[in-house]
């Protein structure tokens, strides 16, 4: 065994403020290399509490506290410390904050830097309004700076549209967010009339995302729709906008509120669409949103569980070949009720989603991309 074990290639695949245990870094890239046997994998990534390792897996903390400025310091060198530690052959970045040190060592420690650009964080700026135009033009200048480093050998880009929105990121493969499960196969359907309808808001929740938005539109449904139901479960990254989330559902019975300041691991996101009768994504029409396809729009459709949609065309052509959806104007407050009884007489899932929005579709490609190096 320990002869097999030292045979394969270490890959450190490592990231600052996203989990350890992250659903893309581990369990879409990670598990897509331990499947080929040939890799020795460790993880470093935020995590609260230890978290045990395995045979073939090893875990390293980079923050335990999310909004600590020490923490992020101190996050550089325990990253130096594991890069020391591992010697990684092979090293994915899944923040621009590592890329400095990343690119400095690779001489002296000889690996191959991989770069999972997973957002596109300069754009991305524009979103939080909490910002003052000064700092995200300083923040702006500090991203580009280190996503700017020499040394590079793969950028692996999780949306087809940075490839138009970075073209300085070279070479460059696409691995979008899609499902990294099977498709639960579903037979057409109409959502049954009844008193009462279940919703479901998860993932990141931020202003742009159209939270507040949606609890607003929800308390309309409400007065047709006494029953209905509205789970919201996701990480909110602005305090402030936690607070406005938390009003927005005081004294409303019918909402159920799971908010957290970190990450929710994805298997309990995933286990909250049993029983559900709607996703919703009422996100707004934002300039660094609309070219984007988020996660949900791949989990909704392999889960068989309709979406209400915001008027973004690209996700309504998603959707469209297999009936997966309904476009909701979620700020047309009068028309509510309406449009949701539009919604209620579609035809869904009219024929199977292929595997087309599987991660699957693309294990080959990432499994070549790093082989080749």
């Amino acid at each position: 065994m320990s002869g097999k074990f030292d045979s394969r290639i270490p890959v450190l695949i490592a990231s600052s403020l996203k989990p350890a245990k992250d659903t893309r870094a581990y369990g879409k890239l990670g598990l897509s290399l331990r499947e080929t046997g040939l890799y020795r994998l460790s993880f470093m990534g935020f995590s609260q509490i230890p978290i045990e390792n395995c045979e073939d897996e090893n875990f390293y903390t980079s923050l335990s506290k999310p909004n600590s400025a020490w923490g992020r310091i101190a996050s550089q060198i325990r990253f130096l410390r594991i890069l020391l530690k591992v010697k990684p052959k092979i090293l994915i970045s899944c923040t621009y904050d590592y890329l400095p040190i990343a690119s400095f060592f690779k001489g002296i420690f000889g690996y191959k830097l991989v770069y999972d650009v997973q957002e596109n964080y300069v754009k991305n700026l524009e979103l939080n309004p909490s910002l003052s135009p000064d700092k995200k033009t300083r923040f702006s200048r500090i991203i580009r700076r280190m996503e700017g480093v020499n040394g590079v050998d793969l950028f692996l880009l999780a949306e087809k549209c940075y490839a138009e929105e970075m073209p300085e990121k070279r070479p460059f493969l696409i691995l979008e967010n899609k499902f990294a499960g099977e498709i639960k196969a579903k037979i057409p359907f109409k959502i049954p009339e009844k008193e009462g309808y279940d919703f479901l808001i998860s993932g990141t929740l931020s202003p742009a995302f159209g939270t507040v938005e949606a609890i607003h539109w929800f308390k309309e449904i409400l007065k047709k729709f006494p029953d209905s139901r509205l789970r919201i479960i996701g990480h909110c990254t602005l305090p402030s906008y936690g607070i406005t989330v938390q009003k927005a559902c005081e004294k409303v019975s019918n909402i159920q509120l799971n908010l957290s300041n970190t990450p929710i691991p994805h298997e309990e996101i995933i286990a909250t669409y049993s029983g559900v009768d709607f996703a919703i994504l009422p996100y707004q029409n934002r300039e660094a949103i609309k070219d984007k396809m988020p996660t949900k729009l791949f989990e909704s459709a392999a889960l068989g569980v309709p979406v209400l949609i915001g008027g973004n065309p690209k996700w309504l052509d998603f959707l469209t070949p297999y009936s997966g959806g309904f476009p909701i104007d979620f700020f047309d407050l009068e028309q509510a009720s309406y449009h949701f009884k539009t919604a209620l007489n579609q035809e869904y899932f009219t024929q199977s989603p292929g595997n087309s929005i599987l991660w699957k579709s693309q294990h080959r490609d990432f499994i070549s991309a790093i082989s080749s190096l």
